[in-house]
């Protein structure tokens, strides 16, 4: 039976933008070939961690969504493990209450982010009006 699954991992800062995207598509790669299936896969960006891990203190953070079998998750973190640019990592079994919490917090973010673009073009259009007002005022009293 298939699980739900989220695996947060934290790369090595140090390296180029693209032997991080390397890392990240070859952990993707690996939850591919032994079986599971890629829901999401979100590259959150470099962040300040909370305390110093081997005397960094930042880390590139993604995290993959997936659907896979229990060995599957095994064979992960076990590849995870032996990958000297992955600094920490950690994985999640989601359950349906988290999976229903989780897709209803991003509804909300979307709704709430298309709500906001289209008050702040509101508010841009009355700004620009107003500038166009002052400034035809201005012209009229020369």
């Amino acid at each position: 039976m298939k699980n739900f699954y989220e695996c947060t991992f934290i790369v090595n800062p140090g390296l180029d933008d693209a032997q991080i995207d390397i890392s990240v598509s070859q952990t993707e790669e690996q939850i591919v070939k032994n079986g599971g299936q890629l829901v999401s896969t979100e590259k959150i960006g470099r962040r300040r961690l909370a305390f110093p891990i081997t005397k960094k203190h930042n880390g590139y953070y993604a995290s993959i969504e997936f659907e896979a079998e229990g060995k599957v998750v095994e064979k992960l973190e076990r590849f995870l493990t032996l990958d000297e640019n992955v600094m920490r990592f950690l994985t999640l079994k989601l359950g349906k209450r988290e999976l229903e919490a989780k897709r209803t917090r991003s509804a909300m973010l979307a709704e709430s982010e298309e709500s906001t673009d289209d008050s702040s073009d509101a508010t841009q259009a009355d700004a620009t009006s107003d500038v166009l007002k002052v400034t035809e005022d201005k012209i009229n009293d020369l």
